[in-house]
């Protein structure tokens, strides 16, 4: 990700929103507040990241101040924390690790006595959690966590003698201090490079955290749902890598290279370039073997250019007089070559994205209707209440059968090779009433929307899949908290989606939430029923209402003469 240099200006305008956040109005009752501390003066590292230079302890400090001054010091990661080590006793100040974990507030801190003389209880309400591999957990609004720490006096000061490892931050310092990067995975077919973003502190260094990270693996919610490259075990040989005239060397022991090929060494270097691609400060990479430079040889027959983003295409299907039509900017066209469908009555169609295939449901939403490329339509998957379908870069058709038990269903291409529908069970979604699937472009990832006992989520969950692309599990979830109510969801691109009530009614606002911390709520649009989006340069957003289309313009509804329903993109 690239990021520009902050001008004298802009980190002024850090500096004062950082004391504003610091000294604003508490929403947590507490016994007494962090109070905010004079900072004398900030500065960049060489990658132009902004660093804070806060003071340590003062003389004589109580031991309420030093808790309060470390709580601060968080936002001074330079030098791993080194202003937040002066508030610790010596012993500590040598085992805390400040990158375990970082804790996100949105009202200040309290700072409330313990029961035992010379402790402390900070109590905050957080909103989100970054572990140290940089995976970001959002939590439920009200979501409170208690630190406690203890003080002793060293040399007549007090000093933390007791904590847990990790930092505090405020929300809005936390976007100073910290910065989405994109770590690349495969999927099963390496065809596809699967985002996976994390958080790391902006500071000098963050190329060795972003290779560890991607050595050790994905983040839960997409593990065996990708494929990297490196295999288990491979590590650097040192923390550390250097950029020198924007070329990063990254230096792997040599177990990394033990069983490589030239095709998988092909793809550990795209791996890394992808991955650190990202950084301002990196143009190439080089892979090195305890510092013997990898060569990487004529492309391999069966390396591929993953994918990024891979977009959609930009026609859109659609239903208009019980049949299937294409629309195409503002051409509208009738799906030729298949046969007279209309008895089926078929509602909320899907394509695939590669092919002439197509599926839709019944007018009753009890039968899934597969069309093949040949036009031949036939009814695949049958019960009661079922979810827009779906189609994956694998040939594959989803559907969810929200039954009593509630089974996620998918359906090969091809019925006669890999069998009939495939029922896919996830205790997650167990009795939970799905209302929206689909499948991200890579084909690696499920954007869910349920309700369980009256509470809505929205969830993405790595596919898992065998080698030959059948799907046959969920991963554990990564749930998005939206601020607009819910019941339908699309991908907008490989890392946001954009997420929607309906109503026949009342205005319903779209919002469009970003896996690297972006939200964007659309104007409302009353009566909307239905959206359409997908990844891809210029690909408009459409909403539908009971008797109107409309496209987004900026921030604005724009309505189209085109009447057709259910429109949506391949995929």
């Amino acid at each position: 990700m690239t990021r520009n240099r902050p001008t004298p200006r802009m980190l002024l305008a850090v500096l004062l929103g950082f004391v504003l956040v610091l000294t604003g109005c508490s929403q947590i009752p507490r016994n007494s507040p962090v109070q905010s501390i004079a900072l004398d003066g900030s500065g960049t590292d060489a990658d132009g990241n902004v660093q804070f230079n806060l003071p340590g302890p003062t003389p004589d400090a109580t031991p309420r101040e030093i808790v309060e001054g470390f709580i601060e010091a968080g936002i001074a990661a330079q030098d791993d924390y080194k202003t937040a080590r002066q508030f610790l006793d010596p012993k500590q100040g040598g085992v805390w690790k400040g990158s375990v974990r970082t804790l996100v507030y949105d009202a200040r801190p309290s700072v409330i006595p313990g029961t035992n003389p010379n402790t402390f209880t900070i109590q905050m309400e957080v909103v989100s959690e970054v572990d140290a591999a940089g995976i970001m957990t959002e939590l439920p609004a009200h979501t409170t966590r208690a630190v406690d720490v203890a003080l002793e006096k060293v040399d007549g000061q007090w000093r933390i003698s007791q904590l847990p490892d990790g930092i505090m931050l405020d929300k809005a310092s936390f976007s100073h201090v910290f910065a989405p990067q994109t770590l690349y995975f495969y999927d099963v077919s390496y065809a596809y490079a699967v985002p996976d973003v994390r958080w790391f502190p902006t500071r000098t260094g963050v190329a060795a955290v972003m290779v560890e990270a991607l050595l050790a693996g994905p983040a839960p919610y997409l593990e065996n749902a990708v494929v990297s490259a490196f295999p288990p075990g491979s590590s650097l040989v040192r923390s550390s890598v250097p950029i020198e005239s924007q070329r990063a060397t990254v230096d792997l022991k040599s177990a990394t290279f033990l069983d490589s090929t030239e095709l998988s060494r092909q793809q550990m270097q795209q791996q890394l370039d992808l991955s650190l691609g990202g950084l301002g400060t990196v143009r190439s990479v080089v892979m090195t073997d305890e510092q013997s430079e990898v060569k990487i040889g004529p492309k391999d027959p069966d390396f591929q250019v993953a994918e990024v983003n891979a977009p959609v295409p930009d026609t859109q299907i659609g239903v208009l007089d019980k049949a299937l039509y294409y629309l195409k900017g503002k051409s509208l066209r009738l799906v030729g070559g298949i046969g007279d469908i209309s008895g089926y009555d078929p509602h909320l169609p899907a394509m695939s994205p590669q092919g002439n295939r197509y599926a839709f449901l019944n007018g009753s939403l009890t039968k899934l209707v597969a069309i093949d490329e040949e036009g031949r339509s036939s009814v695949v998957a049958t019960g009661k209440d079922l979810v827009r379908p779906s189609m994956d870069a694998h040939g594959w058709t989803w559907t969810v059968d929200n039954s009593s038990t509630t089974s996620v269903l998918a359906v090969p291409e091809d019925t006669v090779l890999n069998g009939k529908v495939r029922p896919i069970t996830a205790g997650w979604l167990e009795r939970a009433k799905v209302s929206s699937l689909r499948v991200s472009r890579d084909g690696a990832r499920a954007l869910i929307v349920s309700s369980k006992d009256g509470e809505t989520s929205v969830t993405i969950s790595g596919i898992l899949r065998d080698a030959d692309g059948a799907p046959r599990g969920f991963a554990p979830p990564k749930r998005l908290y939206p601020e607009v109510p819910v019941t339908q969801a699309v991908w907008n691109s490989d890392v946001s989606v954009i997420v929607s009530a309906t109503s026949t009614t009342e205005k319903v606002a779209a919002e469009e939430i970003g896996l690297t911390g972006t939200r964007v709520t659309y104007l409302p649009l009353l009566g909307m029923l239905d959206l359409s989006a997908g990844p891809g340069e210029r690909r408009p957003v459409y909403a539908e209402t009971k008797d109107k289309i409309y496209t987004r313009v900026g921030s604005s509804w724009h309505e189209m003469e085109i009447l057709v329903r259910d429109l949506t993109y391949p995929g």
